[in-house]
């Protein structure tokens, strides 16, 4: 119930963001400056919220994330990289990303004692996408691979094995992230 709600306000902060979005900026904004933005994945700390920093640099920011796991918080930072083309309103980006935080979070229903947050490092890659040239706003979209995963995996076969407990969903070793950001200058 309560990611229905976090899912519910996403996408009325996006449909907010969407009629600002409708007045006419005669000087459109790059994908290259300070964001701030909404989103589920690693990149975001779960479903949560995360910023992202470009300052003078066009192909290289570094970005942070908090939100909500099953578990608990979790938090990632790191670098992103892109290349951006000469044309700089181009509406798709391209980018490779590192980081540092949560990979994995454990939640177990009805024994809390086991649920369990872990963290290492992920590399990633995907594109922005601004569906007009004019707009503040733009989508990011990323694929992500946890680099080691065998502690998280070991803690899963310990509480299958020893503590008789099963999981309704896999764990996989590729990662989806979707998010909203608005430029902020």
């Amino acid at each position: 119930m309560k990611f229905l709600r976090i899912l519910i306000l996403f996408f009325i902060f996006q449909f907010a963001l969407n009629i600002h979005a409708q007045v006419y900026l005669p000087n459109a904004k790059t994908c290259d400056e300070n964001s701030i933005g909404l989103g589920i994945g690693q990149d975001f700390g779960g479903i949560g919220i995360g910023v992202l920093h470009y300052g003078g640099n066009k192909n290289m920011g570094i970005f942070g994330g908090i939100g909500y796991t099953p578990a608990g918080i979790g938090f990632n930072g790191g670098l992103k990289l892109r290349l951006i083309p000469s044309n700089r309103t181009a509406t798709v980006n391209p980018f490779i990303l590192g980081m540092y935080g949560y990979t994995t979070a454990i939640s177990v229903t009805n024994y809390t004692q086991y649920n369990k947050t872990f963290y290492g490092s992920t590399l990633g890659g995907g594109f922005d996408l601004k569906l007009r040239k004019s707009s503040r706003g733009f989508w990011t979209l990323a694929l992500l691979f946890p680099i080691d995963n065998s502690k998280a995996n070991e803690y899963i076969q310990y509480l299958k094995v020893d503590q008789g407990i099963t999981f309704s969903t896999e764990q996989s070793s590729l990662r989806c992230s979707i998010g909203y950001r608005y430029l902020l200058n």
